[in-house]
């Protein structure tokens, strides 16, 4: 059995091989060619190597021997770090009401690793902190701040051609302003080259109901993010289409209506609408 690794306690490479069962030359290779090795490690000195450098090498190993390529493997080995990195250095810069810095550190994960990662494990979990962090300086200002350069970024994703397929509709309940989950799904949906037609805030059931019968989309999509605004009317409204109806945001209930799919995440939304 694998021994488990300690913080605070360093191992040389020749003791995290043994720990991995890999030759030492390939931890020596991941390093050379891939960059995954131990972080402290500087030329001309010995390789030390820590519990969280072992337990990212052994996840490359897991990943190898799952069949991925070792360039692959060290992609998503490097993303993640990056995207971990980058969260506290996001929430800094959005407390300094940095505008530039929030974008250029947000586009830089999202190069790593794409739309529905850099939502799901950079932008949602700091959005989350600023509504439910002990700062006493968060405040509007610095959530505006966050939610501006996380939209700049996520509409810089290129769309498809409208006339691929039928579309994804996108709209946000009657008295629901907030669309930033939403603009979520839709850059997720163009870099899977799903078309999208974006109806934005606070959409009127007639005005949805229209909009469905000239855009004859796939599917529906409409998000809640407050139990306040997430009424069913509209969605009983569109049950005379034949497009799938989906409910998303935090504010609908966790049973779903019937004929109606629910999605509690980007991740999750993204597996329904691209079946």
């Amino acid at each position: 059995m694998e021994r488990a690794a300690v913080d605070g306690v360093v191992w040389t490479a020749g003791q995290v091989a043994r720990q991995l069962r890999i030759a030492e030359s390939t931890l020596r290779a991941w390093h050379r060619r891939y960059g995954v090795g131990p972080h402290a490690a500087r030329a001309g000195q010995y390789r030390r190597y820590t519990a969280e450098d072992i337990a990212r090498l052994r996840r490359m190993r897991d990943l190898i021997d799952a069949g991925t390529l070792p360039s692959e493997a060290a992609r998503a080995i490097t993303a993640a770090i990056s995207a971990a990195q980058a969260l506290p250095q996001v929430l800094a810069a959005a407390r300094e009401l940095d505008n530039a810095r929030c974008v250029d550190l947000l586009e830089n994960v999202f190069a790593d690793v794409g739309v529905v990662d850099l939502w799901e494990r950079v932008c949602r979990p700091a959005l989350t902190a600023l509504d439910d962090g002990p700062c006493a300086e968060d405040g509007i200002d610095t959530e505006h701040v966050l939610s501006w350069a996380i939209t700049a970024v996520l509409h810089r994703v290129s769309r498809p051609p409208t006339e691929q397929a039928a579309p994804v509709l996108l709209a946000c309940a009657a008295t629901e302003q907030h669309t930033l989950g939403l603009e979520a799904l839709a850059a997720a949906l163009a870099e899977s080259r799903v078309p999208v037609r974006m109806l934005g805030a606070a959409v009127p059931m007639p005005s949805l109901v229209h909009a469905a019968a000239i855009a004859a989309p796939a599917a529906v999509v409409l998000w809640a993010q407050r139990p306040q605004t997430a009424q069913p009317d509209a969605l009983r409204a569109l049950r005379s289409f034949s497009s799938r109806r989906v409910i998303a945001g935090p504010g609908w209930p966790r049973r779903p209506l019937a004929g109606v799919d629910h999605v509690d995440s980007l991740s999750a939304a993204m597996t329904l609408l691209t079946s």
